[in-house]
């Protein structure tokens, strides 16, 4: 279930926004200076201060300062390549920076999903070298790597709260994809399988107790110990669909007939239980031109250090298409 944390907003941009910023908040400013700092490569990052014997404006010495002078400013995208053409993105960034011209103390964080860092960013048009050398880009990638780092290391004295809170955040970041560049899903379909090359669609359970992360194109099917050949393309997703001749009547009336088709006939064979709700994935069928046949399967390798195998995916599992197209034949090649 969803952390209430994490509950703040819909839209995507604006719901990791707030979850960061609310675990940000409920830790230790020391340790967000430090993760931010270490994510950006070790970048300069003013915060507070602590100083021993520090001179004042007369001739005096007090014992020490305790200073805090600092504005972060953050920007977030949750879809990759935001900067790659001129466009809003772009101009959103050059008036951002509007905040740093006068404010030495303060940062702005660029944090997205993008692998590297976007070559735009290093000589922007209209933004000031000054300004720039403010400008911190992040991925959610990096600032996941650290958080784990930090949370993993015995040596450091971190609160039970505060590693539940950054790993559920590492958590977020993962299910919404924002880690890698993955496209595509792999289900486990012991039974999915053969249904797909039936009806083109794939029947799982509904969104309360099954999630997928957005930005998905392509789904493939594990099963009989490998990832089978035919990688559908996803033309439609339904996260809850009740499934009831009536609810079939209503879809068609809206002009989503092949879902109505696919609610009615799986009643009439008895595959669903009238009443209850499902997911659907409408998918390109066996033998459409959308439908990306790999020309073999590839076949499951990895198994427990007992020598046992194990299943590649036991639920679903993520991956790139490039990955499967790359020629693979085992699993452990992905």
């Amino acid at each position: 279930m969803p952390s209430p944390l994490f509950s703040t907003y819909r839209q995507g941009e604006n719901r990791i926004t707030s979850s960061t910023l609310a675990v940000f908040e409920r830790i230790d400013l020391a340790l967000v200076q430090d993760l931010l700092s270490k994510a950006c490569g070790g970048a300069d990052i003013p915060a507070v201060t602590f100083r021993n014997q520090v001179g004042g404006a007369g001739d005096t010495v007090p014992d020490a300062l305790i200073m805090a002078r600092f504005a972060w400013w953050f920007e977030t995208k949750t879809a990759v390549g935001c900067y790659a053409v001129e466009g809003h993105a772009r101009d959103q960034f050059r008036k951002h920076t509007k905040q740093l011209e006068d404010d030495p103390y303060a940062r702005l964080f660029i944090l997205t999903p993008d692998p590297v860092r976007p070559s735009w960013l290093a000589t922007p048009d209209r933004v000031s070298n000054h300004v720039l050398s403010r400008v911190l880009w992040l991925s959610f990638r990096d600032l996941a790597d650290t958080i784990v780092e930090v949370i993993s290391d015995p040596a450091r004295v971190v609160g039970e709260q505060t590693r539940f809170l950054l790993a559920e955040l590492v958590a977020l970041y993962e299910n919404d994809g924002l880690l890698t560049a993955d496209d595509t899903v792999i289900v486990a379909a012991r039974w999915a399988w053969p249904e797909y090359r039936e009806v083109s669609a794939y029947v799982c359970q509904p969104e309360a107790q099954r999630t997928f992360r957005e930005g998905l194109t392509h789904l493939g099917f594990y099963a009989e110990s490998a990832i089978q050949p035919l990688i559908a393309r996803i033309r439609a997703h339904y996260p809850t669909v009740e499934f009831t001749h009536e609810e079939a009547m209503r879809r068609r009336g809206v002009g989503e007939s092949e879902l109505a088709d696919l609610i009615d006939q799986s009643l009439d064979n008895g595959r669903r239980d009238e009443g209850q709700p499902y997911g659907v994935f409408l998918l390109s069928g066996p033998s459409d031109r959308d439908t990306i046949d790999l020309g073999h399967p590839i076949v499951n390798d990895v198994s427990l250090q007992s020598g046992r195998s194990w299943g590649w995916t036991l639920n679903q599992r993520y991956t790139s298409l490039k990955s499967l197209q790359s020629g693979a034949t085992r699993t452990s090649q992905l």
